[in-house]
């Protein structure tokens, strides 16, 4: 269909491009969920190295088994609003935050400036975190200053994304993080655990800290355990300052309706259509089977990120809990990243020193790639209420997103703050709360845009309620909790 056809005939029917064939079987089988394994691999490789090797190590450490379940509802629960995010995209080309600046009610565009806003405010604090986390680690190793590691680490990684020269590096880094995650997940049985609590700690009930916390971390102690739980929570998997970016990263992959030929002018098109009308797809039975088969393709690339994000933490939290419980220590304070080298070092002596390797590069790799997600969260929260920013593009707005999160983060870790003070407030309003209020944002315009033909299935729509309600509450709460109101 050509642009001007588009343009002329405003009462025409969308249609999807014809699926790949594994797509259309619908059969689910390794080898297809791997080949749909892209943009899922990102958000993964961005928390193994905090939220999984230091906050799930950590939970483990002052909880012991009893948090397991909230690896599971956590995955869970932002796997299906993931989902839900990348479902729309892929099956209209439009990303959900451009929906969200007409279709919700109130003042035009205030759910994209809020979500943009909680995501600007979050950057600094993780980039600034996870580049303290690893300055320490390095200064803990016996040379130089940690926080001029900290800031070299930084900026290095800031230039390194920008001119894009990190290729060959991150080929290395995916090789010796998949061999310590898989160490880790052998350590698991090596250092046999009392599998009945483990089993216990699925279900969710009351928790506290284990009684050697107050003894030995009375700053820990006094934190409220919702706080302590929510950071982990809002630390797995990433949060809306990710996924923001993640869903609009689908474009590259031109999954359904991102490949149509008239992509742009369907933008064009959905960009004027009147709030509450339902956006014009076909709803035919062949183009009802194509999106069904369409909206396998983020169901894949979810599972496998997901998946392997919910199996990597709670084998670092069942270790936290085996090893590091059992010997009272606890990743905390400058220290967050040397007790864990105590998981390979149970397999034989020589891993712990690759763990050494190994969590520089994966912590590294995530202070580089996070300078691209960011970008990328920023441009689509922004052009759904700018169109400035559409018309200057990702790459347009890139130099005030390194502006901004490069000057923030080198202004907190001037403040001489830990990992841990510095990630908590964006962990909990970006990581958990902005998550449920963005479900709930899904759920509305899957209601009032998509043809009945087109909306969530009945397990996905009550998954992704449940999801939005329990990460809401949790972020709520938490945000009381830290500001000493309850």
């Amino acid at each position: 269909m050509a642009t001007e056809e588009i343009g002329r005939n405003a009462d025409s029917a969308l249609r999807l491009p014809e699926p790949p064939t594994e797509l259309r079987r619908g059969r689910f089988s390794v080898a297809t969920v791997l080949k749909f394994f892209g943009p899922g691999a990102i958000i993964a490789s961005l928390t193994i190295g905090t939220g999984e090797s230091i906050l799930a190590s950590r939970e483990g450490a002052v909880f012991g088994y009893t948090v397991i379940w909230a690896v599971l509802i956590g995955a869970v629960a932002k796997g299906a609003l993931v989902y839900a995010s990348n479902r729309h995209i892929t099956l209209t080309g439009e990303h959900p935050m451009m929906r969200f600046a007409k279709v919700l009610p109130g003042p035009r565009g205030w759910f994209p400036v809020l979500l943009a806003l909680i995501c600007l405010a979050s950057f600094p604090g993780w980039a600034s975190g996870v580049a303290v986390a690893l300055g320490d680690f390095l200064a803990s190793q016996g040379a130089g200053n940690a926080t001029a590691y900290a800031v070299g680490i930084l900026v290095f990684a800031a230039v390194l994304s920008w001119v894009g020269g990190y290729a060959l590096l991150e080929r290395v880094q995916i090789v010796i993080a998949g061999l310590m995650v898989v160490l880790v997940l052998v350590a698991v049985f090596v250092a046999q655990p009392e599998w009945l609590g483990v089993l216990r700690g699925l279900i969710p009930g009351s928790f506290d800290y284990e009684p050697f916390v107050a003894q030995k971390y009375p700053d820990i102690a006094t934190t409220s355990v919702w706080v302590e739980l929510v950071v982990f929570m809002g630390g797995l998997g990433g949060g809306m300052y990710d996924y923001i970016g993640y869903t609009g990263m689908l474009r590259e992959k031109k999954w359904g309706m991102l490949g149509h030929e008239e992509v742009d002018a369907i933008g064009r098109r959905l960009a004027v259509m009147k709030a509450r009308d339902p956006i014009p797809l076909a709803t035919g039975p062949d183009d009802v089977a194509k999106a069904r088969a369409w909206s396998r393709a983020p169901l894949f690339d979810m599972i496998a990120a997901f998946l392997a994000l919910a199996i990597i933490a709670a084998a670092f939290m069942i270790n936290g809990a085996a090893i590091l419980g059992e010997k009272q220590l606890v990743p905390e304070g400058n220290d967050v990243l040397t007790y864990q080298s105590q998981f390979l070092a149970s397999i034989a002596q020589t891993f712990e020193y690759f763990y050494i390797v190994a969590i520089v590069m994966v912590l590294f790799g995530t202070v580089y790639a996070l300078w691209e997600a960011y970008s990328w969260t920023t441009y689509e929260s922004l052009s759904a209420v700018s169109e400035k920013v559409r018309l200057r593009g990702q790459r347009g707005i890139r130099p005030f997103v390194y502006a901004w999160t490069g000057i923030g983060a080198l202004l907190m870790i001037a403040t001489g703050a830990s990992f841990l003070a510095l990630i908590t407030p964006a962990s909990i309003v970006g990581g958990v709360f902005a998550c449920g209020i963005y479900g709930a944002g899904l759920l509305y315009v899957d209601k009032i845009n998509l043809p009945k033909e087109y909306r969530m299935s009945p397990l996905v729509r009550t998954l992704v309620a449940l999801g939005s309600a329990f990460l809401t509450v949790c972020g709520v709460v938490a945000m009381l909790s830290y500001a000493e109101v309850i």
